[in-house]
């Protein structure tokens, strides 16, 4: 979670918080507590750590970690739609490498999950609604900064 907040600051540095970015990572939040609260803790598909805390662990997540990487997606996206499709595929393949990376160190145990396909189904639906929803507020007339 330090790295991923770290990795925040460090962008911002490059690119500023604007009302886009802002939004996306609010709806973030939600999105990312729904989620992780239906499969992880009501179905018990998985858990972070151990059982009787994962609850406290998804809405650190879901605050902390899933939102900050939507904003830093934003943040670097293409114009070009082919470009995008890249950049959305290298930033899925990272999240599975991250998921992986977190089952092997025991951050993350599943107990029904199935990543193949399920991890890879989210992360596309996931980085789908992020994008339309970014490029339909840049439709609009937003403040630029927020600063």
């Amino acid at each position: 979670m330090f790295g991923v907040l770290v990795s925040l600051i460090i962008c911002l540095y490059f690119k500023p918080l604007d009302l886009k970015k802002s939004v996306i990572g609010i709806i973030s939040v939600a999105y990312s507590m729904v989620f992780e609260t239906v499969l992880g803790s009501y179905y018990k598909l998985y858990y972070y750590l151990n059982p009787q805390d994962s609850m406290i662990y998804i809405v650190i997540a879901a605050i902390f970690i899933y939102p900050v990487l939507n904003i830093i997606y934003t943040m670097f996206l293409p114009k070009s739609k082919k470009a995008v499709l890249g950049y959305t595929l290298v930033w899925i393949i990272a999240m599975l490498i991250f998921e992986y990376l977190s089952v092997i160190f025991g951050t993350i145990v599943f107990t029904g999950w199935n990543p193949v396909p399920w991890s890879l189904v989210t992360y596309i639906f996931t980085y789908l609604w992020v994008y339309l929803t970014y490029r339909y507020l840049s439709k609009k007339r937003l403040p630029l900064k927020l600063y």
